[in-house]
């Protein structure tokens, strides 16, 4: 430092420099503390508005008890219907098939009607404990419903 006047010269430097790295600092931080507050963007709006999510049409789900009939490797089990809709039904069995398993349900609404369905697991609660469920059994999906198959079911729903 043998010219003092390097120090004054480059000290309106040094300043600008500081003040531009403690704004952007104090935008970054304020940003970060606007998100967690819950501001898209970290800005706040007086303007914000939540979009209005599409409502998708629920699936008529109908409590619904009757016996049906499924198909194992030794033969038919006696079951029931506790919960249908037009794309699968809540099974209650003692022994649930494993998720993803594929077999034929023979549902029995009356004496007179019945329907026989290809159907497939999505879940089942065999590996709940037996003081922590209401009914054992599996959540099961109807396969390739034909058109006299989906408008038996809607007529099973709108009776129930």
């Amino acid at each position: 430092m043998k010219n003092p006047n390097f120090l004054v010269q480059i000290l309106p430097i040094l300043t600008i420099i500081l003040f531009i790295v403690f704004f952007i600092i104090y935008k970054i931080l304020t940003r970060i503390k606007n998100q967690a507050k819950g501001y898209p963007g970290g800005v706040k709006s007086a303007d914000f508005k939540l979009a209005n999510p599409h409502k998708k049409s629920a699936i008529e789900r109908v409590t619904l008890k009757c016996p049906a009939l499924i198909e194992r490797s030794g033969g038919f089990t006696k079951v029931g219907i506790k919960e249908i809709s037009l794309n699968g039904a809540f099974v209650t069995c003692p022994k649930p098939f494993a998720v993803g398993e594929t077999f034929q349900i023979k549902m029995i609404f009356d004496r007179e009607k019945s329907l026989t369905l290809q159907a497939d697991v999505l879940w089942n609660n065999d590996n709940v404990p037996p003081d922590q469920i209401v009914a054992r059994g599996m959540k099961v999906r109807f396969l390739q419903l034909t058109g006299g198959e989906q408008v038996f079911l809607k007529e099973i729903l709108s009776t129930a």
